[in-house]
């Protein structure tokens, strides 16, 4: 399964540019700095493309899954939003083949981890009926990577585990502050991380009262050329960059730093806005 830190193109929601502009500005800019390919994704019902674009397993190969996520299925306004990938495919030029077409999946809880893929079990809440061995079985047969389940904190519906963790290489991953706001999860989150892992970092803050966007930090865009660390305009900012920077040293002189204000407010950051693979010209992309 294609990493993070192993892709070199990025893609966007067409949305995401009238949506949050400050965001797209700066988001954009940094990948021209480091010259990395972006282009933008028509036929989308959202900004959040990472939940719905498939899976890259290897260059040539996308796994697409069904996006049907609960929490859009409340109201028809709701449902309305839920972008049908395959047809964002086809109009974008892109193969995608339905190898977890049976499995119910938001691309957010899913954190690459060289061998390993973090999820929490809000995914197996998404299956209601399916064999969980077969389920199981069948994803990693598919992504060629191990399943490490974190358990769901229900009190947030998405049950993402980007906003959670992700993978800082070596054997190690890095948490948000989820201490700051339940003890208890993070303990949780901590302990199942450990039985898979050498090393769990977490992110800590020092500036009084816990910033309510504080955990989007873990939130970033990371491509082979560079890491995009959101900001907020407040003190956690440079607290974040350095804590990041001195757990990923591979990334020194390619760290930046984007507000994302004009984002965050619709509930997600920069992992969840962007879309990424290793683009190998194997098939005709746009």
């Amino acid at each position: 399964m294609i990493q993070d830190y192993q892709c070199n193109r990025v893609f966007f929601s067409a949305l995401l540019r009238d949506c949050c502009p400050k965001t797209f500005h700066g988001l954009t800019s940094a990948l021209d700095i480091h010259g990395v390919t972006w282009s933008l994704l028509s036929g989308t019902r959202d900004i959040w493309c990472r939940d719905y674009m498939p899976l890259q397993i290897y260059p040539g190969k996308l796994a697409g899954y069904r996006y049907y996520p609960d929490y859009l299925l409340r109201n028809e306004r709701d449902k309305a939003t839920i972008t049908d990938t395959e047809l964002v495919c086809r109009m974008n030029g892109l193969r995608c083949d339905s190898s977890l077409a049976s499995v119910v999946l938001d691309g957010g809880n899913v954190v690459k981890a060289d061998g390993r893929v973090i999820m929490t079990s809000k995914v197996f809440e998404e299956n209601p009926g399916v064999d969980l061995s077969w389920f199981i079985d069948h994803f990693e047969r598919t992504v060629g990577a191990h399943m490490v389940v974190l358990p769901w904190d229900s009190n947030e519906e998405f049950g993402h585990s980007d906003g959670i963790c992700r993978y800082i290489g070596n054997d190690r991953v890095l948490m948000t502050n989820y201490a700051d706001f339940d003890t208890k999860m993070a303990v949780r989150f901590r302990r199942a991380l450990e039985a898979h892992f050498e090393k769990v970092e977490e992110l800590e803050f020092n500036s009084g009262k816990v910033h309510k966007y504080s955990w989007a930090y873990i939130n970033w865009l990371q491509t082979e050329q560079v890491l995009i660390i959101p900001s907020f305009g407040i003190p956690e900012d440079s607290q974040a960059l350095e804590q990041i920077s001195r757990l990923m040293p591979e990334y020194a002189g390619s760290i930046e730093q984007v507000d994302a204000s004009d984002l965050v407010i619709h509930g997600g950051c920069f992992n969840c806005c962007s879309w990424t693979i290793r683009d190998e010209q194997t098939y005709n992309l746009p």
